[in-house]
């Protein structure tokens, strides 16, 4: 979260237009990674419009033609026949699709280099294959490189890109056989070096399901040392935005927190007008105003901090939000609290009732 400026208008909210989006396909995923920004999971159940992948990618190509596009999830290849219209759409829109995710679950599979053919075939020419110790816990060491090895055999040298191939070294202490549970992981490395690896070896955000994970590295402070701060410039900015199929707008690294409910739908006319922040209150005080001034708005609806403190504004932002989403008894509503799954998985985090 950035120290940026109130955003100047108070009636509307105006992000600037996008030049990098990422397509989720969903927010299911076969790992529960402690890292994971959007606190996606294998429990997740979800039902899109049926008519999403033409809707999101029509609203792309006309709003901002000539962002760079990557797909990701959750796990885009939990739904192989989605994700090659996806592809195939994309490509027909005439955007520009840098690369597909995947935590690389499929090389257990015995139809693993077909599913990889059949993608390459609908038009996509890079996949990003997710190397940190987060991912070992749920795929072997052995499986990952088997798989990082099949995507260079099916897609070419350049066809993948490896996120992080820098923690390999550090994967191979273990036995490489299984998986590692990140608690034996850790006991492994010294908390220096740890602290090397969240920060240097791949770029980790200390939000969404990460908070309740790095506490034992990072420094907690005091909630009011955080209230000064103003998340204008961030959920304004056009850098890594995201948009999903029920049609949220997600900007920066606010999970959990949607720029306009359907506004991914219509795109062309958020990047004009804007969102009426009259609807959107918690939008509106984030932006023309401080996390001081939403803490004072929680807090008058029985929003208590917590007194162990938070290691990043974004962690003590997600607390607000995840109470103010699971209100009980008020008929206060939220539209730009999204989507549910987010925030079932953070309240077992903050043991929100």
């Amino acid at each position: 979260m950035n120290q940026g400026k109130s955003n100047p208008s108070a009636e509307n909210f105006l992000p600037t237009t996008a030049n990098s989006i990422g397509i989720i396909t969903g927010y299911r995923c076969t790992n529960r990674c402690a890292h994971c920004l959007y606190a996606c999971h294998p429990g997740i159940r979800e039902e899109f419009p049926a008519d999403w992948t033409s809707r999101v990618v029509s609203s792309i190509a006309e709003a901002t033609p000539h962002a760079a596009i990557h797909i990701g999830g959750g796990e885009p290849f939990l739904d192989l026949e989605g994700l090659k219209e996806l592809v195939r759409e994309a490509i027909c829109q005439g955007l520009h699709l840098e690369y597909v995710e995947t935590n690389g679950f499929w090389i257990r599979k015995k139809d693993a280099r077909k599913m990889l053919e059949e993608i390459r075939e609908a038009g996509c020419r890079c996949l990003l294959l997710s190397i940190s110790p987060f991912h070992n816990a749920f795929l072997s060491t052995d499986d990952n490189r088997k798989a990082y090895h099949m995507i260079q055999e099916v897609f070419g040298e350049g066809g993948i890109f490896a996120w992080h191939p820098a923690y390999y070294p550090f994967l191979e202490r273990h036995p490489t056989d299984r998986p590692i549970p990140l608690s034996n992981y850790w006991g492994k490395f010294s908390e220096d070096e740890i602290f090397r690896q969240l920060t240097q070896t791949i770029y980790l955000h200390p939000a969404g399901r990460a908070v309740f994970h790095f506490d034992k590295f990072l420094r907690r402070r005091l909630a009011k040392e955080f209230f000064h701060k103003n998340c204008g410039e961030e959920l304004a900015s056009p850098d890594h935005a995201h948009v999903d199929p029920f049609g949220n707008y997600l900007t920066g690294f606010c999970a959990g927190l949607t720029v306009g409910h359907q506004s991914a739908f219509d795109l062309k006319q958020l990047f004009t007008e804007g969102i009426p922040l009259k609807n959107h209150p918690i939008l509106s005080l984030l932006t023309n105003a401080t996390l001081g001034d939403l803490h004072e708005y929680a807090s008058g609806l029985g929003f208590r901090k917590s007194q162990a403190g938070y290691i990043s504004p974004c962690h003590l932002c997600a607390h607000m939000r995840t109470f103010l989403f699971f209100l009980n008894g008020k008929e206060i509503k939220y539209p730009e609290l999204a989507p549910t799954a987010f925030y079932e998985e953070m309240r077992k985090g903050f043991a929100v009732e």
